[in-house]
């Protein structure tokens, strides 16, 4: 039995739209890749610079930390293995860094297997969780450096000043 015109273009229509999500996959999973290796060398590379940025904003206006203030130097301190600094620095960074190390793993295993891991049902299922603890985990750590500006000494947590 033959397929009429209208249903192969169909199927080729489909095939290509097959392809091209094959591509687009791929190409999502190697730029991952190559966004992990380039934050992890520009937080290796950053602290030789001859200079510091200002790199929070509302540090600078209020004189006051914000919730991510020390997550730059947490990943710098990560990338050079020093993971104990890393978490005094921001308890978070390290976490995200990671994080981002075990993307770059599940990644290339995607890429080398050929198989692309659900990740829409997984974040479906799990990504407000995700969100979630990540908000009341820098909320908790910028009150406890609140505590710091506000009575002189921190909670009880030794995280990194100043910063």
């Amino acid at each position: 039995m033959e397929a009429s015109p209208q249903n192969s273009s169909q199927v080729s229509i489909l095939r290509e739209q097959r392809r091209k999500s094959k591509l687009s996959w791929k190409f999502g999973r190697l730029l991952f890749l190559a966004l992990a290796i380039s934050v992890t060398i520009t937080a290796y590379f950053l602290p030789m610079l001859p200079f510091r940025l200002p790199l929070c904003l509302f540090k600078l206006m209020t004189g006051y930390p914000c919730a991510g203030c020390g997550m730059t130097r947490a990943f710098e301190a990560a990338a050079h293995g020093h993971f104990k600094e890393a978490f005094e620095w921001h308890p978070v960074g390290l976490a995200l860094f990671f994080a981002m190390w075990l993307g770059a793993i599940f990644a290339t295993y995607e890429l080398l297997t050929n198989q692309p891991f659900d990740w829409e049902g997984w974040m479906n299922r799990h990504g407000a969780l995700v969100v979630w603890v990540l908000f009341f985990a820098l909320l908790a750590i910028w009150l406890l450096r609140l505590s710091y500006y506000r009575f002189g000494q921190w909670l009880p947590l030794p995280l990194k000043f100043p910063l």
